[in-house]
């Protein structure tokens, strides 16, 4: 999944490999390395960082590597870069495996830290406790809405600009405002709060909730956007850029999954594995691009790729059904809204169900099944029989189940298929069970086998060794 990084990073190998390179080639190489990650995920990015700084084995090389990276990320302003900034400060820096060049740089990289870890971007918000003006507390964020939070001080010119933005919004948007003075002076705020209706204010003069830390309010202002399900999508915003972004965010609530344009670009994902795709091949896709995205963008991708995968029906996508799931769709912490819950967490749980029934190394269900049975016939025994037979006495090596219906052209192929298989292989026994006639002949049998077996989609081969266990499932012959 790096090739194209591991062929940019070639030269600042080089460099780092050769002392007496002087520094701003390697800067320039770094330079243009870090404009290449722009637009990948804050924990993507983070990764890169690691794998930047293992490189180098020289310990200055190390350390300038390192703080460089540092100083890119903490200088940003591209919103949620801060992440990989305290996560180069916790692992590198303040951990002592890379020393900062003085003890008032090494002070202020754990200032940064203690006041941006809390607050970054898909982190929940920190719940605070702040004041109305009656002396009520009402605790932020609210439960199951949308909120800007708007740290400001009366005394600050930048804060007052943007209050003047940010009446407009007001007016406009439905998602509540919570106004929250970081300031000392009562008569300052009574002033503002009559001068900016149709927000709630808020106040902590004794700072008891410790939101400063919290929510790195260092300077104001300082705005955050939180979703319903209280996590924080958008920190450091200014009108406009809150504008922008609940605009994006409101629009991907309305996502549709399993577009068609969507299932073919998760297609080509795969088309170079050919047919030697695995489940680790699969989770490797998902892997990384879970790893690129956040936010809605985190959910889309993934609940696409979870269609996908309900879209295929071969052994390996079905096998990785269960991995996936439990890995990204089973997240409270992610999945909240009754949308998401309709539309995948529901499809993901009902996949599991089906893939668990008689899974891979388990013996088939001890039931008699009316249907036909072939195999390849000699001199003594013809080639295919009908009656009700014992699943557990299939006594084929191997033995194939073979759940069919008439009226599907991949079923009329696989039952040519089935020809040809006997022709070949001696041992082989294959009992064909069409389901819409049993339906209608013996429900009952019917409905036993639907709970048995994964028959959402037909034709459902799967293949038995000679005492009855499953060896694979979701075959094609």
């Amino acid at each position: 999944m790096k090739k194209w990084l591991l062929g940019c990073l070639a030269g600042v190998l080089a460099l780092s490999l050769q002392a007496q390179e002087p520094y701003p080639q390697l800067g320039a190489k770094l330079d243009s390395y870090l404009a290449a990650l722009v637009g990948e995920s804050a924990s993507a990015q983070s990764a890169e960082c690691d794998f930047l700084i293992n490189t180098t084995q020289d310990s200055l090389l190390r350390q300038y590597v390192a703080l460089k990276l540092y100083d890119h990320y903490l200088q940003s302003p591209v919103m949620g870069d801060d992440a990989v900034a305290v996560h180069v400060a916790r692992e590198w820096l303040l951990s002592g495996k890379v020393a900062m060049h003085s003890e008032e740089d090494l002070f202020n990289a754990r200032l940064f830290v203690e006041f941006n870890q809390h607050s970054l971007i898909g982190m929940p918000a920190p719940a605070v406790t702040l004041f109305s003006p009656s002396g009520e507390g009402v605790q932020l964020p609210p439960a199951g809405e949308w909120s800007v939070l708007y740290f400001y001080d009366t005394s600050c010119s930048t804060c007052k600009r943007e209050t003047a933005r940010l009446k407009d919004f007001v007016q406009e948007s439905d998602v509540p405002v919570f106004a929250i003075y970081v300031g000392g002076s009562a008569d300052a705020w009574e002033a503002y709060r009559a001068d900016f209706p149709g927000v709630t204010h808020l106040w902590d003069p004794t700072f008891s909730s410790d939101w400063q830390r919290l929510y790195g309010v260092l300077q104001t202002p300082r705005m955050f956007l939180v979703n319903p399900s209280g996590v924080i999508v958008g920190r450091g915003l200014d009108t406009p850029a809150l504008r922008q972004l609940l605009s994006q965010e409101l629009a991907s609530a309305s996502y549709t999954y399993g577009e068609p344009a969507m299932m073919e670009r998760y297609r080509q994902f795969f088309v170079p594995y050919g047919e030697a795709l695995t489940v680790d091949d699969v989770m490797e896709v998902a892997d990384y691009l879970a790893a690129r995205t956040e936010g809605s963008a985190f959910k889309q991708v993934m609940g696409d790729f979870l269609y996908y995968l309900y879209g295929q029906k071969t052994e390996v996508y079905r096998s990785a059904v269960t991995p996936f799931v439990q890995k990204y769709i089973l997240r409270p912490d992610i999945w909240t809204s009754a949308e998401d819950k309709a539309q995948v967490v529901s499809l993901g749980e009902m996949l599991l169900e089906l893939v668990s029934r008689t899974p891979v190394g388990s013996q088939v269900p001890d039931l008699k099944v009316a249907g036909v049975l072939r195999r390849k016939p000699c001199f003594l025994v013809s080639g295919s029989r009908s009656g009700v037979f014992s699943l557990r006495k299939l006594k084929g090596n191997p033995g194939y189940l073979v759940f069919y219906t008439g009226n599907c052209s991949s079923c009329r192929e696989t039952l040519a298929a089935v020809d040809a298989l006997v022709a070949r292989e001696p041992k082989a026994r294959v009992l064909l069970v069409d389901m819409d006639a049993l339906m209608a002949d013996n429900p009952s049998m019917g409905e036993a086998l639907l709970d048995s077996f994964d028959l959402s989609a037909l034709p459902m081969i799967i293949q038995l060794d000679k005492n009855a266990v499953v060896q694979h499932k979701y075959l094609s012959l």
